[in-house]
């Protein structure tokens, strides 16, 4: 596991957020249109419509692919975590990697005249010394 593996945990969290909304934006539409779909007669209309249901639908599957592989990286990095035997350095990990705080945060939270730079170095000397695992 690398600095920068790690940092994706933070941009996957937030993707899977905007992959979620992205969904239930698109399953509201659907369902919109199927109501809309329901009630109409004209047959160019309901052509048109069927066509972009399609690509809607179409849409749906890669939002939901691109989903599941953020959840799926999610997980491993968070496995990798929890596999820190150290409290306190899962906590640095946690404070820094998952919730998106700054060095300078993650070491005000942990107090105990911590600084930015300590934490951060004690980041990377765990990770050149276990981070293949």
């Amino acid at each position: 596991m690398t600095l920068q593996e790690l940092s994706q945990l933070t941009y996957l969290k937030k993707e899977i957020e905007i992959n979620q909304k992205q969904l239930e934006e698109i399953e509201q539409t659907i369902e919109k249109r199927m109501g809309y779909l329901s009630n109409v007669l004209n047959f160019s209309v309901l052509k048109v419509n069927d066509e972009i249901m399609q690509e809607m639908m179409i849409c749906k599957l890669l939002i939901e692919q691109r989903y599941k592989k953020s959840i799926y990286a999610y997980k491993k990095l968070n496995q990798f975590i929890s596999r820190i035997e150290d409290s306190m350095l899962r906590q640095v990990v946690m404070l820094r990697f998952i919730q998106g705080l700054s060095w300078v945060q993650v070491a005000l939270h942990l107090g105990g005249g911590n600084s930015a730079d300590g934490v951060r170095m004690m980041v990377k000397r765990y990770l050149k010394k276990y981070g293949n695992l």
